[in-house]
């Protein structure tokens, strides 16, 4: 049986995770660097350990549009191939193990909703946790495909 520790956070009204191997850093949302800029997803430049980092919405990101606004306002580091980047949201919830059994429920969440008009390019999974959707995203292919910010 495989298992992995994810990541719950969220963003606006929605539950999302992500895997806690890509976590670099859970920090607080401050000291940003506001720059202008044409991608509306970029909320600037944040000094981390010596090296800039851009930081992104990933609401706007995924097309949730959403603002990430709150008292709880966090920023998660990734890291993917030697690339690090924050990402904005709301609220960081919990770290749950996530166990391969549990797809059985997801099967049960796609056939309840019609898949083919969902974009599901950065969706790992649909999880049932105590009877909330949580969305596993693909934390790799958001840094790659969407950022272009791996050299491959």
């Amino acid at each position: 049986m495989l298992s992995n520790k994810l990541l719950i956070f969220r963003l606006g009204n929605g539950k999302y995770a992500c895997d806690t191997n890509y976590v670099d850093r859970i920090i607080k949302y401050e000291n940003l660097t506001y720059l202008p800029s044409l991608q509306p997803s970029l909320e600037g430049l944040y000094n981390y350990e010596g090296q800039v980092i851009k930081i992104y919405n990933i609401a706007i990101l995924l097309g949730i549009g959403i603002k990430n606004e709150g008292a709880n306002k966090k920023i998660i580091i990734i890291k993917h191939k030697d690339v690090l980047v924050g990402f904005v949201v709301n609220e960081v919830l919990e770290v749950f193990n996530y166990f391969r059994e549990i797809e059985d429920k997801t099967r049960d969440i796609k056939s309840a909703i019609n898949v083919n008009q969902l974009d599901f390019q950065y969706v790992k999974d649909m999880i049932l946790i105590n009877d909330e959707i949580v969305i596993y995203l693909r934390m790799d292919k958001i840094v790659d495909k969407e950022l272009g910010e791996s050299d491959e």
